[in-house]
Order: structure tokens, then C-alpha cells, then sequence
């Protein structure tokens, strides 16, 4: 069988704005992938960061790409599309990949049917300090990055962890170009809606930071943003992205409850996180009604 067949030449997109230390970090994971090396090539898009050294250096062969306009998913546009590779899989400066996550994702996007699949792998949260984690970051593990829960009841898979062949996203035409967050739920929309099946694969594995309490702030105003983004100046759309982005409050709350670790004051902490960070999403919504105010990136 032809080595095509059997290893598919695989192009892993990064997208990075300020992030160096954790990005050297994602690339040493990525020099030690179980894939053939030859088969396996590697574009960082430089989205105007300014605190890269003079002279970088790298622990793998790469290609980088300088994309000054901001947004991460025209960032990852500008490096797919059109790339010569059979299968692109994208992740983030600050995921560590484990050492099989390519060769577990290019076997669950099952090669021979190739244009049909979208696989989203796992992502694990990691706090800063193992087994004491902040009060944020203890909110993020339970409610953040979860993908069997996102594939199955949202019907997308994230960008720090997804997989597509080359031929079905350069169909599509990429991701939406227009926001700064929200691009990888309306592209595996639009995938799924022309007949992609959207899979998760368990052993496709990315280690991500735990997010703080700052971080999850700014997390979800950015959201909120890349939503009113895709919407438009359509006064309905924009009513929509408000429900859309209040409705996890609910759930979010029983998430926390049922979480069985916690004793009654963690889970009264992390239960006035919940109801805190729904409120900085309303006040983002307010902020970016009025014109002229730009969406976080």
C-alpha cells in the first residue's frame, strides 16, 4: 500500500499572538510525535506578536507565516488553505500535545473516507500547580474544553484540538473570517451541514493550562465578541447571541453542583464564579452595542 495511504501527509496549523514560552513548549511536544517525521510538516502564523526574541529558534523544522491582522481563524486560514498536505490539524501555542495525538487523529478521521469526517480530539486541563488548583482554574476544569460534551450537544469541535481533511476545508473555504472567536463552532456547523460527520476521539490528546479567574474572564467577553461578529448588524441576531451566551448559566450551576469533590464551600465559591462570569458576558454584550467598540482578540 502506498505510503499516501497509510501515513497521510499531515500539516499542523498553530496560531500564536504573544505567547513564545508556551509555544516552545507546544513544539518540543510536537518533536516528539509517534507519526513519521517525513510525513508531518508545521506552520506557526505569527498573528503580531511582539515578544518573539531577534533570532528565534525552534526544536523542529517549521514554516512561519506573519499574519498581522487580527484573528486567530484568518491566522489559520492564511496557513491552510491552499497548503499541498492531505490532512491539516490545528491546536494552540499553549497546548502540549501528547506523543501519539497526531497518529490517534489521523486514525479517527478514517483516511479512506476522508471528506466525510471532522475529528475533534481531547483536551485535558492541567492547573499550574497539580492537585491545588485556584478557584478559577478549578471552574475551568469542570466546565472548559470538555469535547465528548461539546461534540455531542453543541455539534462542534475546538481549534486547539481538531483534525479535517485538507480537500473538505479548502471546500468550505476555511473558517469565518470576520471574528475573533466562535470560528471553529460556525465551521463545523457549516461542515456537518454539508455532510461531514463530526467524531470525538478520545485518544487524541492535547494537555492545556487551566485557565485563572482573569483568563476565563476575558475568555468569554471574547466569545461574546467573535458571536456579534458573525451576527452582524442584525438586531435580532445580536438578541440572539445574548440568549445564546446567558442560556449555560442554568446548566453551568448544575455542572458545579453534581461535581462530586467539592465540599459545601468550594462548591458555594465556584457556584458565585459561575453567576460573576455570566455577568461580565452581559456587560461585554452592553459594551460592544455601541459603535465603534472593537471585540476583544
Amino acid at each position: 500500500m502506498p505510503a499516501r495511504e497509510l501515513f497521510p501527509s499531515v500539516g499542523v496549523v498553530i496560531p500564536v499572538y504573544n505567547d513564545w514560552q508556551r509555544l516552545q513548549r507546544c513544539l518540543e511536544a510536537l518533536a516528539c510525535q509517534s507519526y513519521p517525521r517525513e510525513r508531518l510538516q508545521v506552520r506557526v502564523v505569527d498573528n503580531g506578536s511582539n515578544d518573539w526574541p531577534s533570532q528565534p529558534s525552534f526544536p523542529l523544522p517549521l514554516e512561519v507565516i506573519v499574519h498581522r491582522h487580527p484573528g486567530s481563524y484568518g491566522a489559520r486560514n492564511r496557513a491552510a488553505l491552499g497548503w499541498a498536505v492531505d490532512v491539516l490539524a490545528f491546536t494552540d501555542a499553549d497546548c502540549e500535545p501528547d506523543p501519539d495525538w497526531i497518529q490517534a487523529g489521523v486514525k479517527a478521521l478514517q483516511w479512506t473516507d476522508r471528506d466525510r469526517r471532522v475529528v475533534a480530539g481531547r483536551i485535558v486541563l492541567e492547573p499550574q500547580t497539580l492537585g491545588q488548583p485556584s478557584g478559577g482554574e478549578q471552574l475551568d476544569q469542570i466546565l472548559g474544553f470538555d469535547q465528548a460534551r461539546t461534540v455531542r450537544r453543541a455539534g462542534f469541535g475546538v481549534t486547539a484540538n481538531l483534525f479535517v481533511a485538507q480537500a473538505c476545508f479548502q471546500e468550505l473555504g476555511g473558517f469565518h473570517r470576520r471574528t475573533h472567536s466562535g470560528g471553529d463552532r460556525e465551521f463545523c456547523h457549516r461542515a456537518v451541514s454539508a455532510g461531514a460527520l463530526l467524531l470525538f476521539e478520545a485518544q487524541a490528546v492535547v494537555r492545556h493550562p487551566a485557565r485563572d479567574w482573569p483568563e476565563l474572564v476575558r475568555k468569554q467577553r471574547r466569545i461574546v465578541g467573535g458571536r456579534l461578529s458573525i451576527a452582524g448588524d442584525q438586531p435580532l441576531k445580536r438578541l440572539q447571541v445574548l440568549g445564546l451566551s446567558m442560556r449555560p448559566l442554568v446548566s453551568e450551576c448544575v455542572r458545579v453542583w453534581r461535581f462530586e469533590p467539592l465540599d459545601w464551600r468550594r462548591r458555594c465559591l465556584l457556584l458565585s464564579l459561575v453567576v460573576r462570569l455570566r455577568l461580565a458576558v452581559l456587560l461585554e454584550w452592553l459594551r460592544l452595542q455601541r459603535k465603534g467598540r472593537d471585540p476583544l482578540r
